[in-house]
């Protein structure tokens, strides 16, 4: 028996072994209250509170820890990026975090196509350094953009093409690790005589190495009966790799079997085979050499149509015999979520009507005719296949990524079904024979329907991996029963159709104890053994696999969870309406809308979250802040804890640039809940001279303007930029805009009209307080351009839209002005105007913050009637509304950076076909996430700014040459010209200068 654990510690024990561990590594060691509670979740349904958080950043310091941790018998578990499903990557441990520093690729041989990488490497990260080399990793997971290799290895991956790539099994080659002593061995193919010399050995390894081979021979009877013949098993350990009788029985992946021709040593005995897959508890990886296979060339896709579940998985085996790459299920729910997601809802656009399913079916070939003629052959097949309502190619590689991309946030996405009950994951994931799917999928359905509920499906259908997420409320007395009982009985249930448990998301807590139904009393037996024999006292990442606690215990939302109410600054109701509970708890609903599935850290692509794409720490990701918010007012953190100034560091890297509230598939809106945070914060604190100063920037820049160019001379005095920093935080380095005195107002006020001016109406221009009074060239463009079109101008009038006082989280002054505001606007609603403006931040502050701030009547007429210059003038030309705007050609290149808020509430493809309107002008959208600056943050975070606009935007800028860059954003264009030099336009402008007047003089040279 494994010695009992202690899994908690008082304070003074807690100082004392932090201490400890710090001493021997170079890495944090944290053990405060918020950093436990962030790391006491993953995208499962349970929740424990870890011991401390440790980031080391080398083999040595692993090992001091896990001697520290033998030393004082505390568990330890190493963790990726906290993706797992099923509960591997929590527990009552020192939570081993290795995507922060150990994410380093080490070594790569091209012409034998291996590479070696620490376990902190993410998946898409190791497939950008390979695509040059057209290699790649062969498992491809949906969780590609933060699944780290260590964590594919913990849970033996694989993904979509497994059926022709594979698991990660077949992908490892060598690993590294530490043992429970501390020592490091080298997992890797042994002959046998290398074998007898590791059995000579006197250590632990030399242990593992007598004790392993006879234990698997004493066993062969038993792995041959009770482990499922199938690609997709993941359950339990991988005692059926280790006897080659058996592991030749076993279909192969094509990729894997041509790895096996260029590797014969993968016959041999290798350890890496059972570390990989055992989640942590035998051993903790430090580093992986892996086999990387070739890139396909060519790829094809058919999206299928069918009118149910059941009749998209009788035609799975039709689709087989084509031989595709994948075939992957995605039921109605997906589809219909995916339409009513801000970054997915285009994605199945060429998709008509309303289908029960769909199969995504794939080919990949060296040749274009390959595929081509597979999707003709699949065509054939299906003729007059039951159920099938329509097949569609998917001609462009758009089409395809598009498709591929829902198909990825599958889960999140259903987890944004508006309700209490959700479809969560508990038994979601078992793999049987794919001619058997649709007989155990209809089963599956009996059960869950006898026991009052629906489920959701998607998955691998051609690995006969569905997962299958029946829709239950984890708080509700009756429907955790249900789940126990659900639980129970599909696990039977696989076991009837010799399937495996697991098929793709591991054990963890989830399906741990359910094991015995699996593989019965004996291999059970071994599977302890095995446990015992790496680690003696259990200190490796304990529950998971042997030893499991039941899978109901240790809920995130289980029946304890009881949060009090907390009145709300900003209209949460229909937050509160998604997760079916009263209207006061809205502001805690916005929070749980957090499934833990952890797209915000991805890093390569996309707009959120910057921050966490620039510092690399949880807290600073869309899940850390929501995280840390529900613990807060769920009353889990300490009290005070909302409006402590942990929390305050918690939000303050916060941009507020919206990107969560579209790339999340569950659109957490973080920078609503910095509002919110915001206005409760400063309930308690007095805001800072700083706030207040920046919350009022339109009477600095009217000021500023009124002043210049005395106010601009005065900004260059010697050392003012150190006063501003000390009494404003305004960072020294940050150079401040420059005003101008002849203002737009002012030129507004003596400007003649176009003589067409007022023929189509009269539209309202938002003259926003930032460009007005720095970069009045945009407005006068919009002017321009308005009035060519046939529009006469009027102009808002506002002191501000705002967005200062909302964003520095002074709500009370921000809903006086909003009101104010919407009295005015409300006017120009009433006689039929449109509003428009030229800055992103301003003008969706009007359409889509005031219905939060101001709920009413008013606040709705005004977001109905108020749009983008540039999208408003795009969607008329597009009806043929300003036929009389003319531009002349201009053939150059054009880089666009788009907006953040744009891209998150409107996206930017309006603004890029507007631009393309002019002829001979190409126009190229770099994908630079957020520029860094955002308002006010810039000036306050000089650093993180500048690391932010390096990712991506800065050197695609330097990298451009000489054709115009284009960036709607005020904070873009200043954060642009600080830092290359170079003088961005916005849209406008642009489209301003290449117009070609037809009657008078061009309006801007009045």
């Amino acid at each position: 028996m494994q010695d009992a654990m202690q899994h908690s510690w008082n304070i003074e024990t807690r100082r004392t072994v932090v201490a400890e561990l710090q001493a021997g590594i170079k890495g944090e060691v944290r053990a405060d209250d918020f950093t436990r509670g962030l790391y006491s979740t993953d995208a499962s349904i349970y929740q424990i509170e870890p011991l401390a958080v440790a980031f080391p950043q080398s083999t040595r310091e692993v090992q001091h820890i896990v001697r520290v941790a033998a030393k004082h018998r505390f568990p330890v578990l190493p963790r990726g990026g906290g993706t797992s499903l099923s509960g591997q990557s929590i527990g009552p441990a020192v939570i081993l975090d290795f995507s922060r520093s150990m994410n380093r690729i080490l070594e790569f041989e091209p012409q034998k196509r291996l590479i070696k990488v620490e376990p902190g490497v993410v998946l898409e990260q190791l497939n950008a350094f390979l695509k040059p080399y057209g290699l790649q990793f062969g498992p491809e997971v949906a969780t590609s953009s933060r699944a780290t290799i260590g964590g594919m290895i913990g849970n033996n991956s694989a993904g979509s093409r497994s059926l022709v790539n594979g698991k990660t099994l077949d992908h490892v080659r060598e690993l590294e690790a530490v043992l429970a002593d501390g020592s490091v061995i080298q997992c890797g193919p042994h002959s046998p005589a290398q074998l007898a010399e590791k059995q000579r050995q006197t250590d632990l390894e030399g242990q593992l190495y007598r004790v392993l081979p006879e234990l698997v021979q004493e066993h062969a009877r038993d792995i041959q009966a009770r482990f499922p013949k199938l690609v997709r098993r993941v359950s339990g350990y991988n005692l059926d790799s280790l006897l080659p009788e058996f592991a030749r029985q076993l279909p192969v992946a094509p990729a894997a079997a041509q790895l096996d021709l260029d590797w014969p040593d993968r016959k041999q005995w290798n350890l890496s085979k059972l570390l990989v897959g055992s989640e942590g508890t035998l051993g903790i990886v430090t580093s992986a050499v892996l086999h990387t296979i070739p890139l396909p060339t060519e790829r094809g896709v058919a999206c299928l149509l069918f009118d149910s579940v059941d009749t998209a998985l009788q035609a799975v085996q039709a689709c087989l015999a084509c031989q595709p790459s994948a075939v992957e299920l995605l039921d109605k729910h997906i589809v219909e979520l995916s339409r009513e997601n801000l970054t997915y809802r285009k994605s199945l656009d060429f998709i008509q009507g309303d289908p029960a399913a769909l199969l995504i079916v794939e080919f990949q070939s060296d040749k274009i005719i390959r595929i081509n003629d597979s999707l003709a052959l699949l065509e054939q097949r299906l003729q007059g296949q039951p159920g099938l309502v329509q097949i569609i190619r998917a001609e462009f590689p758009e089409q395809r990524e598009q498709l591929w991309r829902c198909r990825e946030a599958g889960a999140p996405l259903l987890l944004s079904i508006p309700g209490a009950r959700k479809p969560i994951a508990f038994v979601e994931d078992p793999a049987v024979d794919p001619a058997k799917l649709p007989e155990f999928t209809r089963r599956f359905r009996e059960i869950i329907t006898k026991h009052g509920t629906a489920g959701a499906f998607y998955g691998h259908a051609s690995v006969g991996c569905l997962h299958l997420r029946p829709m239950l409320d984890t708080k509700d007395r009756g429907d955790l029963q249900r789940l126990k009982l659900i639980a129970e009985e599909v696990a039977k249930l696989v076991v009837e159709f010799k399937g495996s448990l697991s098929g793709e998301h591991g054990d963890g807590l989830s399906r741990s104890a359910y094991l015995p139904l699996m593989y019965g009393p004996r291999l059970m037996a071994a599977f302890e053994l095995i446990k015992r024999v790496f680690d003696p006292q259990g200190i490796f990442n304990p529950g998971k696999i042997t030893a499991a606690p039941s899978p109901i215990a240790d809920l995130r939302y289980g029946m304890e969870y009881r949060p009090a109410p907390v009145a709300n600054f900003l209209d949460f109701s229909h937050e509160a309406h998604l997760a079916d509970v009263p209207a006061n708890r809205g502001f805690l609903a916005a929070a749980e809308q957090c499934n833990g599935s952890g797209v915000c850290r991805k890093t390569h692509t996309g707009t959120m979250c910057p921050s966490f794409m620039a510092t690399g720490d949880e807290e600073h990701s869309t899940r850390g802040r929501a995280n840390a918010l529900r613990l807060a007012l769920s009353g889990q953190l300490p009290p005070g804890s909302l409006t402590s100034q942990r929390m305050y560091d918690v939000f303050d890297l916060c941009l507020m640039c919206q990107g969560c509230k579209s790339e999340c598939p569950s659109n957490v809106d973080v920078a609503k809940l910095k509002v919110e945070f915001l206005g409760h914060y400063y309930q308690a604190h007095r805001p800072s001279w700083g706030t207040i100063v920046q919350a009022h920037v339109p009477w600095i820049n009217r000021i500023g303007s009124a002043l210049a160019p005395v106010s601009n001379w005065m900004s260059e005095v010697p050392g003012l930029n150190h006063v501003l920093e000390w009494l404003l935080g305004i960072d020294h380095r940050r150079q401040l805009p420059q005003f101008v005195w002849q203002n737009f107002q002012r030129w507004f006020r003596a400007h003649r009209p176009h003589p067409h001016a007022g023929e189509r109406g009269t539209v309202v221009l938002l003259d926003d307080c930032l460009t007005s009074y720095c970069e009045p060239q945009v407005n006068r463009s919009a002017v321009t351009l308005l009035e060519q079109a046939g529009y006469r101008v009027e102009l808002a009038n506002l002191w501000c839209c705002g967005r200062p006082l909302i964003s520095k989280g002074l709500l009370e002054p921000a809903r006086k002005l909003a009101q104010r505001n919407l009295g005015i606007l409300s006017e120009y609603v009433a006689r039929g105007w449109t509003i428009l403006g030229a800055e992103p931040s301003c003008l969706l502050t009007l359409s889509h913050e005031y219905p939060d701030i101001f709920p009413s009547h008013a606040a709705d007429q005004v977001r109905a009637h108020t749009h983008l210059l540039d999208v408003w003038l795009s969607e008329r030309w597009s009806q043929g509304e300003v036929s009389e705007l003319h531009f002349t050609p201009h053939a150059q290149t054009a880089l666009l950076h788009g907006h953040c808020q744009q891209k998150a509430l409107i996206g930017t493809q309006e603004t890029k076909r507007m631009l393309q309107n002019v002829p001979d002008l190409l126009v190229k959208e770099v994908d630079s996430g957020c520029c860094g600056m955002a308002g006010s943050f810039g000036y306050e975070h000089y650093d993180l700014s500048q690391k932010i606009g390096e990712r991506v935007l800065f050197p695609a800028v330097e990298q451009h040459g000489t054709g115009p860059v284009v960036a709607p954003g005020f904070s873009c264009r200043h954060q642009i010209h600080a830092r290359t030099g170079k003088r961005a336009l916005h849209p406008l402008e642009l489209l301003a200068r290449q117009l070609r007047e037809t009657d008078v003089r061009r309006q801007q040279n009045r």
